[in-house]
């Protein structure tokens, strides 16, 4: 590419409105993506096998030809979609790797989940924070939420395993409409008329708006929805059919943990040796990918996912572990009840998410119970000792304000927490790349 110049000067837009049109043009990257992933998109450029022409693609799925080539050149420049030329000279697409990899439902692991809660929650949450500014206090607790479903039940008093009617949806919905109306005001339920014109063409293998692809070995499928929703009624759960898959908030804030630590798990467990241990336990292991991916590294290692009693029973579903039979799991609240024992616990992306109280409750408790020498792994993202990079992590960081009492800490603040608690040897290894994890390992002291 040339300069474009006059008269010896170079022409160039006011740099200093180049950061912010950056954010305002990845919003709405973002938002064309989601609405690929939940249309299938995707899924049905991976379901050709080899790289397509644009006319064999819209013959195959229906699209508009001008409409796809446009979408096309956008998703090359985003790097989400590959263009190459075949033998004749003409442009052939298919998905990019990281695209192949992690938005199509027929691999795994995917960060659909990951996207969807950021796009159905994170993204409305963010219209309380004016009012959080004022008061400092959120508006919706996500760790009430999951905890309220330890007995299969939600907040509203509704068991999740029993909504096998269409009355007990609606009633399911009208309890949900009046909490919502109390919680966020600015997130209320609206309808939205979608034309015909406006839907997408079948995807393959039968796949359409109402019938998403099933997930890989019994993983939920995921019904998405074009039309505008609200944070809570996004989260409802649907009527267990073939039509209608499973999709409650619990199925979808498991999937979003399994995303966070996807792409950096085999990292995290090889920051340091871990291998002197012989019995490790992830508190909190949500999906169990942090589970599987130890016991698949350390095969001398018994490892014991332990979480809420719903959060295990669908994560065994959902991510049949590969392990030797190593990996074990067992349901209960590290709150309440005693915890496995161990000479290994694991935090995965647990202390940030609650307030000051009940992470000293749980360090106490994990101290009390290691024995001399024991460690303690934490997995959460480091911010920077100014506490102004990385990003991912300072928006993190607010998030959690709007959504939870925790926070994310730097190196000095989890020094100091850590050794509150009588840990010593605090030690950190910062994993490389574009992720949410680095990792911290402390011991207790002989």
């Amino acid at each position: 590419m040339t300069d474009i110049q006059m008269n010896g000067t170079e022409l160039r837009s006011d740099p200093l409105a180049d950061e912010i049109l950056q954010i305002v043009n990845g919003a709405t990257k973002y938002k064309i993506m989601v609405q690929c992933v939940e249309a299938g998109f995707f899924d049905a450029i991976e379901s050709v096998g080899e790289p397509a022409s644009l006319e064999l693609l819209s013959k195959k799925f229906g699209y508009d030809l001008e409409i796809l080539e446009r979408l096309m050149n956008t998703l090359v420049s985003y790097r989400l979609i590959v263009v190459e030329q075949n033998k004749k000279g003409s442009n052939t697409y298919k998905n990019s790797p990281s695209t192949s990899k992690y938005l199509t439902r027929s691999k795994k692991p995917t960060m659909i989940g990951l996207i969807m809660m950021s796009d159905k929650m994170c993204l409305p949450l963010t219209e309380n924070l004016p009012e959080l500014l004022k008061n400092g206090l959120p508006k919706f607790d996500i760790n009430r939420n999951i905890a309220a479903m330890k007995n299969g039940m939600n907040k509203n008093g509704v068991n999740l395993t029993d909504l096998k009617n269409e009355k007990n949806i609606t009633e399911m919905k009208m309890k949900t409409i009046k909490i919502e109306d109390k919680i966020s005001p600015t997130c209320s339920p609206t309808k939205t008329n979608v034309s015909k014109s406006n839907k997408m063409p079948p995807m393959p293998n039968g796949m359409n708006m109402n019938k998403m692809p099933p997930m890989p070995n019994g993983m939920m499928a995921m019904k998405m929805s074009m039309m505008s929703t609200s944070m809570m009624s996004s989260m409802m759960p649907k009527p267990n059919n073939v039509d209608n898959p499973p999709c409650d908030m619990l199925s979808k804030f498991i999937m979003s943990t399994d995303a966070f630590s996807c792409s950096c798990a085999s990292a995290v467990v090889r920051a340091f040796d871990l291998s002197p241990h012989r019995e490790a336990v992830d508190l909190g292991g949500g999906s169990g990918r942090i589970s599987i991916e130890l016991s698949n590294t350390y095969t001398n290692m018994k490892v014991t996912m332990f979480d809420l009693p719903p959060v295990v029973q669908l994560a065994q579903k959902m991510f049949p572990n590969n392990s030797d039979g190593t990996l074990q799991y067992k349901a209960g609240d590290f709150f309440e009840d005693d915890i496995p024992s161990g000479d290994l616990y694991i935090l995965g992306h647990v202390l940030h998410g609650w307030d000051e109280l009940r992470v000293d409750q749980l360090l106490n408790k994990i101290f009390a119970k290691l024995p001399p020498g024991g460690s303690l792994l934490v997995l959460e993202k480091v911010l920077s000792d100014d506490k102004s990079s990385p990003e991912i992590c300072t928006t993190n960081d607010l998030i959690l304000a709007l959504m939870s009492k925790g926070k994310e800490r730097n190196a000095s603040e989890y020094q100091k927490l850590f050794a509150k608690h009588g840990f010593t040897n605090v030690q950190f290894r910062y994993i490389d790349g574009y992720n949410y994890c680095d990792a911290i390992l402390v011991k207790k002291p002989f």
